[in-house]
């Protein structure tokens, strides 16, 4: 007979052969109920994700409500997300990353930040037209202009001398509508740093 097929407890004898043979089978059963609840997880996983890129392409969720859910589960960390993600849903894990940064994140549709940008830092992408105010470190408003060139127009800034810490970012319509935002908020706010007069 082979050593293998004579239980362990009888191959260590005693009662320390039987404590650890009691407990190398508790740790066989664990792994058992780990394989089968990974399975599980597994499945589970596939069946949200179909449903989420189901309701998206259904229209019963925006792309603020998708990136919602994946930052919820990007958070979570589980292996192979990435895989089930870009297998049901229509805009890959790679293009959310970048449309996670690109969304409003602040009141009324818009978008606001710390400069300089940090990695996450949501900001309105190329080609959106914004009328943007720049905030110094006292939280005063300071600078108020408008581009559809953000990220640009940022760092053309702070490379002109201009200090600004924070800043926030409103989407518009047209170009008529920017001008009436711009002057809008230029009469409000009064910024130490513009050369121009309001209109």
């Amino acid at each position: 007979m082979s050593t293998e097929a004579i239980p362990l407890a009888d191959r260590v004898g005693g009662d320390v052969g039987r404590s650890i043979a009691a407990s190398l089978h508790h740790v066989e059963l664990l792994r058992e109920k780990e394989i089968k609840l990974e399975a599980a997880r597994h499945e589970a996983e596939t069946q949200v994700m179909h449903r989420v890129g189901t309701a998206f392409r259904l229209g019963e969720i925006d792309h603020y409500q998708l990136v919602a859910i994946y930052e919820h589960y990007k958070a979570m960390g589980l292996v192979g997300r990435m895989h089930r993600w870009d297998e049901h849903v229509d805009i890959s894990w790679k293009v959310m990353t970048h449309l996670s940064r690109q969304l409003p994140n602040g009141p009324e549709g818009s978008w606001i930040g710390e400069y300089p940008f940090h990695e996450t830092t949501s900001a309105p992408a190329k080609g959106i037209a914004v009328v943007y105010v720049l905030f110094d470190d006292l939280n005063a408003p300071c600078y108020v202009g408008s581009t559809d060139q953000f990220r640009t127009r940022m760092a053309y800034h702070r490379r002109h001398g201009k200090r600004f810490v924070r800043w926030q970012a409103h989407p518009c319509r047209d170009r008529e509508h920017a001008y009436e935002l711009e002057d809008r908020l230029l009469k409000r706010h009064k910024p130490r740093l513009n050369q121009k007069a309001s209109r």
